[in-house]
């Protein structure tokens, strides 16, 4: 763990703010923690020019409560995998897209725009993915709040209960 080790010390070093978010979990395995856009992104056109991290693998989105996250996969020619992750808050989730320097991020991106409602920003024109033709805008199935119960297949409509209409069920109840 000596490689990640120093992979972790030079991050650190080099930006300051990451010296208690960096952290090596086991062999061959370093993770961050959740960094907003202008840090996520002066650290990942670093490791992407000058520490040999040129491959990307995955992006993965959470729902973090108030907020957005996103967990960008990235490994260097020694198989260590960095999990670089960004967050951007749900009222406004910008992020930039990373194809630029990893093209096979795109059909990645494309399922954050879909699945979580993220706005990545240069993201080439395309095709939704992976919902179907039809889904309904602002309707977003990997955030926490979406209910599959308010799902209509045969209208492909999403439709939950106001909150107003809530407040009356409780009070009748």
């Amino acid at each position: 763990m000596q490689n990640e080790q120093a992979i972790a010390d030079r991050l650190s070093e080099k930006f300051e703010f990451l010296k208690d978010h960096i952290t090596v979990q086991r062999e061959k395995r370093i993770f961050t923690g959740f960094l907003g856009r202008e840090d996520f992104e002066a650290v990942i056109s670093y490791l992407h020019g000058e520490m040999g991290f040129s491959r990307a693998h995955h992006v993965v989105g959470t729902d973090e409560g108030e907020d957005l996250g996103f967990i960008f996969l990235l490994s260097n020619a020694d198989g260590i995998i960095l999990a670089l992750k960004e967050k951007a808050p749900k009222s406004n989730p910008k992020i930039k897209s990373m194809t630029a320097l990893y093209p096979c991020l795109e059909l990645h991106e494309r399922e954050l725009v879909d699945l979580f409602g993220a706005q990545v920003e240069g993201l080439p024109e395309g095709p939704t993915y992976p919902l179907p033709d039809g889904w309904p805008k602002g309707s977003y199935p990997m955030r926490k709040d979406w209910n599959p119960k308010y799902f209509d297949k045969e209208t492909m409509t999403y439709n939950p209960p106001s909150e107003n209409s809530e407040k009356e069920t409780v009070s009748k109840q």
